[in-house]
């Protein structure tokens, strides 16, 4: 039997919209973390930063003291009900080739579900 997203989920670290750049690479550990979520000023979820994003903000070259999360972030959520299966998030994953899905209730942020969890938790059944 699968766990519930809820169960596998982790915590997750946010930032603010308006936070540039150089400010989210100083500011968090991205050895420890591979996305953080992008909040409006109502907490809502307006986009995710992915070490890719991260790359490619490097790429373009404008200043990061002048790039802000909101621009760089990728807007297309994909969420999952915390009552759904570690399967759901699974096949979520591969249809829409990402490596991170958020769980929430609503609007609200619960956690997030990347492909490490999921990998550790396939290998616990094992």
């Amino acid at each position: 039997m699968y766990k519930q997203a809820s169960e596998i989920c982790g915590p997750v670290v946010t930032v603010n919209a308006d936070t540039t750049i150089e400010n989210v690479l100083k500011d968090i550990d991205w050895s420890s973390i591979s996305s953080v979520v992008v909040l409006d000023d109502n907490k809502h979820v307006i986009g995710i930063i992915t070490e890719q994003d991260m790359i490619y903000a490097e790429s373009i070259g404008i200043k990061k003291s002048d790039l802000k999360a909101w621009e760089i972030c990728t807007k297309e959520i994909i969420k999952i009900s915390p009552e759904e299966t570690i399967l759901g998030a699974m096949q979520l994953m591969v249809e829409n080739k990402v490596h991170h899905v958020l769980v929430m209730t609503g609007d609200y942020l619960e956690g997030i579900i990347s492909t490490f969890d999921v990998l550790k938790e396939l290998m616990k059944e094992k």
